[in-house]
């Protein structure tokens, strides 16, 4: 599989943006690989938004598809991940600086996210809306085998392997330890949590 477009890193950041990928994409069949830790939910919405509009891209899963880029792809007319790619989902966060009412301005916010992404896999997969918030709350990492069973992919593909995107994976709540160990052992401790 010879990807057309890659998306790499942190989404929300260029070229990782709605506005750039809607510009790549062709106007017949396009393969998206994707390797990111995630970044800016509302950017990976809009990235969604954008794959479904034009209906004919489909996507690969090369090492990770976590926080806004596991919500990004489901706008893919089909998702195929590789056997050793790991795909997670997890209720938006964000970081507030303020006073009280601040604070409970984006707690509120972010609890209209979580419920508008829940809806979101939960049209993807066709899982009721109540198990896709319990495991975006729970923090659910699947492996390639889980993300198809689950309906998160369609397909496993067992070619060459890639490496996982650099990210401090201790940031997230339940990341699999060997993720976490290699983030440690690597010295990715600079990148920015991913929302």
């Amino acid at each position: 599989m010879t990807p057309d477009i890659w998306i790499s890193g942190y989404i929300g950041d260029p070229p990782n943006t709605a506005a750039e990928i809607d510009q790549s994409l062709r106007p017949d069949k396009t393969l998206i690989a994707v390797n990111s830790f995630g970044g800016v939910a509302s950017e990976g919405a809009a990235i969604k938004a954008v794959l479904e509009a034009r209906g004919s891209a489909s996507v690969l899963v090369v090492g990770i598809a976590a926080s806004a880029a596991s919500l990004m792809i489901m706008g893919a007319s089909r998702i195929v991940i590789h056997q050793d790619a790991l795909l997670m989902i997890h209720d938006p966060a964000a970081m507030t600086i303020g006073p009280a009412s601040t604070h409970r301005k984006a707690a509120d916010d972010l609890e209209k996210m979580s419920d508008l992404y829940a809806d979101s896999y939960a049209r993807a997969t066709g899982h009721p809306k109540a198990r896709i918030a319990q495991w975006m709350n729970a923090e659910t990492w699947m492996t390639a085998e889980e993300a198809v069973h689950l309906n998160f992919a369609d397909e496993v593909w067992a070619g060459e392997a890639q490496a996982v995107a650099r990210f401090d994976y201790s940031k997230f709540r339940n990341a699999p330890q060997s993720l976490v160990r290699m983030a440690l052992e690597n010295g990715w401790t600079s990148t920015e949590a991913a929302e």
